[in-house]
């Protein structure tokens, strides 16, 4: 009897026993190290670290733990401990804030009292991120570390090396976790750095804690939100990124809240048919969706989820208005409504040119630009998008599956692009001697002049498009005659040539040219000699005597300016005068008159970084364009003379897009993994096009602010244009030297593959627009 009485008493307790006690059990450790006693003080790693433990628990994790400043013996404990009580986790999470390093291709976690004089005590007074993964692998279900240690790393700077061929890098490198249903988010993508933030935290850490915790979100989706985020709170500067793989079902970190009576559903709207509509309502993604499924499902745990979603895409569109840009020649459309600020951000100045350089806003953009990876979901209808691809034996029909390509040809570096006046051709050329024309309205090559026999660094179309002048590093300045079969007027400068621009007078006769030696020579075209020559540009150190670029004042006056590695700009006077301006502290590299002549816009580097500035021509007061977060290569102008276009490099490979007038940042597009070396307006002035030292030819739709086409041109005048769906034209056989991949890993391309994804007339109905 007794041991029945026990048996029912122990039924009865499991059977009231609260559900929580059959939750997963979820751990997290947390880590802050800003005290470094070694190096500056890093004003929000504990701020974060604090704000992740209210994520945590407010996720309902069973345990958080939170530690602060910690030595290197502090964390080998704090991780052990950790360790220890992870084994009986079904989720355990590591968030570290603070210093990291990269060394060899590994990850160590830096403590605050770390020296890290010589390379090698990284070894023994760091912590690596192997350790830290030890720590969690126990866990059942879920293994998770987040780094937001991406930041500049001042260790790295002042660490003596005990081997050169030891590489320290930027930012933190690329992993492959072991251990299946693991994941390593960094704050940044590998190799770059992440922002510690103006405010009290980082863009990181705050957009984890807007979506880590939110009920029944997967954790996949939820780092995707976050990345979103920081794209837009940081202007497309820093990209979240995340390694390792989990399996097919959802991994939510915060499990969605139980009903304990849920209300009727009406009649025919079943948990089925709710669920399936909140699936439609969440793809479309919209204010519009959500509300049409809010009053097709009144109540029910869904539609409190649907609220939430339509609340947060409200007040998201209140606070960031869209920036409308029209075809060139009418005005820039922008909302008169200025986003809100950090708190370091300052007044806007007012747009007028002033001696000295005025601090702008930039406008929040109110999406990130596609990857060449991501969803084709947002892409405009067209027979390239609208083409459906699979991989394997089922590679033709079904629904769509975004693929990514990868020529596997050997291309050149691109240095310069120039369109053509009646908007119908796009020419360019780089180390590898050849210029290349491209059809504008499908992106096929269409000739290749060759005749350099060395790098060609400038492109120029005369006022009607049946001239071409390119300046090499062969010291030869050659004028193109297009309508002939590639006959060139060649001229010898006897240096390498870095520019060349065409004198905008009535009938063609003069070209300038200039280059490494610092001579601006001025050719006739007529007598076909050297017609003058200028020397203002000399210096006493070879390094920085050469002229980078030039460009014509658009009267037809004569007057042009120069851009060289001293950091001047001079503006030559019809008077003869010559009115010279310090522009940058180390190297100005590119300067371009604007239409209407009234202003130039420069593009160069100053001693700790770079910057556009746009110079009124007679006063000589600059405007600063503030976005570029290292060295700025080129820049261009529209037509209508209203907006700017920029290329970075460095640490910043972006292309931004400035309003003229205001100094404001209209968009910033990523997607360059190295300098950007050239930029253009497309013809029609929605597009833009950009070079890049990464060999590619990328043309971006501003109003989408994505990338709508790759193109490469490679030795044996092959050439493949392809666009981040999948779908791609080339040269013949090109389909042989085409990998494709859905996201695992790169594949042959399959003849069904080429059936589906090859676009025979090119990309007229893409780029028509």
């Amino acid at each position: 009897m007794k041991f029945l009485y026990l048996f029912i008493f122990g039924t009865l307790a499991l059977v009231l026993e609260p559900a929580a006690a059959f939750a997963d059990q979820r751990m997290a450790l947390v880590m802050g190290n800003s005290a470094y006693q070694r190096a500056p003080k890093l004003a929000n790693a504990t701020n974060d670290a604090g704000l992740l433990v209210e994520t945590f628990k407010k996720a309902g994790f069973t345990v958080v733990e939170a530690r602060n400043d910690l030595s290197a013996q502090d964390m080998r404990r704090t991780l052990r401990d950790f360790g220890a009580k992870a084994r009986g986790a079904d989720i355990a999470v590591i968030y570290y804030a603070g210093h990291g390093i990269e060394i060899d291709g590994n990850n160590y976690l830096v403590p605050v009292d770390a020296q890290l004089e010589n390379d090698t005590d990284v070894y023994d007074e760091t912590i690596g991120l192997d350790r830290v993964l030890v720590a969690i692998e126990p866990a059942k279900r879920l293994r998770l570390v987040i780094l937001d240690a991406c930041r500049d790393n001042p260790f790295a700077k002042n660490m003596k090396r005990t081997m050169a061929s030891r590489a320290v890098a930027r930012g933190l490198a690329k992993v492959e976790p072991s251990s299946p249903n693991t994941l390593v988010a960094f704050a940044a993508k590998a190799g770059l750095t992440a922002l510690d933030g103006d405010g009290k935290n980082s863009p990181f850490a705050t957009a984890l804690a807007h979506h880590l915790a939110t009920p029944g979100l997967d954790l996949r989706k939820a780092f995707g939100y976050v990345r979103d985020e920081v794209l837009q709170a940081t202007t497309n500067r820093q990209e979240p990124f995340i390694y390792g793989s989990l399996g097919g079902d959802d991994v939510v970190l915060a499990p969605a809240a139980a009903i304990a009576s849920p209300p009727a559903a009406p009649v025919g709207s079943g948990d089925a048919s709710a669920s399936r509509d909140y699936e439609f309502a969440e793809r479309v993604g919209t204010v519009e969706a959500w509300d049409l499924y809010i009053a097709a499902h009144p109540s029910g745990f869904y539609t409190d989820l649907a609220k939430v979603q339509r609340n947060r895409l409200a007040a998201a569109t209140a606070r960031t208005p869209p920036v409308t840009v029209e075809n060139e020649p009418k005005k820039v459309q922008t909302s008169p409504v200025v986003p809100s600020q950090p708190e370091a951000a300052k007044p806007m100045a007012p747009p007028k040119m002033a001696a000295a350089p005025a601090t702008v806003v930039p406008l929040a953009l109110s999406g990130a630009p596609a990857g060449e990876t991501k969803s084709v979901a947002a892409a405009p209808a067209s027979t390239c998008t609208t083409r459906t691809a699979r991989r394997g034996n089922d590679a033709v029909g079904g629904p769509f599956i975004p693929v990514s390509i990868k020529p596997n040809v050997e291309g050149a570096s691109v240095r310069t692009i120039a369109v053509s006046p009646n908007g119908r051709e796009v020419a360019t050329a780089g180390d590898d001697g050849v210029i290349r024309l491209w059809d504008a309205a499908s992106f096929r090559l269409t000739r290749v002049l060759r005749g350099h026999t060395g790098a060609v660094y400038a492109l120029d179309y005369w006022t009607d498009g049946r001239q071409l002048a390119s300046a090499g590093w062969d010291g030869k300045v050659r004028v193109w005659d297009l309508g002939s079969d590639g006959r060139s007027l060649s001229f010898d400068a006897g240096a390498k040539q870095f520019a060349v621009a065409f004198a905008p007078e009535p009938s063609l006769k003069y070209l300038a040219s200039a280059g490494e030696d610092g001579v601006v020579r001025i050719w006739n075209l007529v007598t076909r000699e050297l017609a003058k020559s200028k020397l203002d540009h000399q210096s006493g150190d070879p390094a920085r005597a050469a002229v980078r670029s030039l460009s014509y004042a658009p009267s037809g006056s004569g007057e042009f300016v120069s851009a060289g590695y001293d950091g001047k700009i001079r503006f030559y006077r019809t008077s003869g005068a010559v009115d010279a301006k310090d522009a940058y502290g180390r190297k100005a590299l590119r300067v371009a008159y604007s239409p209407d002549g009234l202003r130039v816009v420069t593009a160069g580097s100053d001693a700790e970084l770079g910057s556009a500035k746009v110079w009124d021509v007679r006063s000589g007061g600059s405007r600063l364009l503030a976005g570029h977060r290292d060295y700025v290569v080129s820049a261009n102008w529209s037509t209508d003379s209203k907006r700017i276009v920029t290329g970075g490099g460095g640490r910043d490979k972006s292309v931004n897009l400035w309003d003229a007038d205001s100094g404001r940042l209209l968009a910033s597009f990523a997607g360059h993994q190295e300098d950007v070396e050239a930029v253009a307006f497309f013809p029609g002035g929605t597009r833009l096009i950009s070079a890049s030292e990464d060999k590619t030819i990328k043309v971006w739709d501003i109003a989408e602010r994505r990338v709508l086409l790759t193109a490469i041109g490679f030795g044996d005048d092959g050439y493949v244009s392809y666009t981040p769906e999948g779908c791609y034209t080339g040269s013949n056989g090109i389909e042989s030297r085409l990998s494709i991949s859905s996201g695992s890993r790169f594949e042959p391309m399959s003849l069904e593959a080429r059936k589906a994804m090859q676009e025979p007339a090119g990309f007229t109905s893409l780029l028509a627009r």
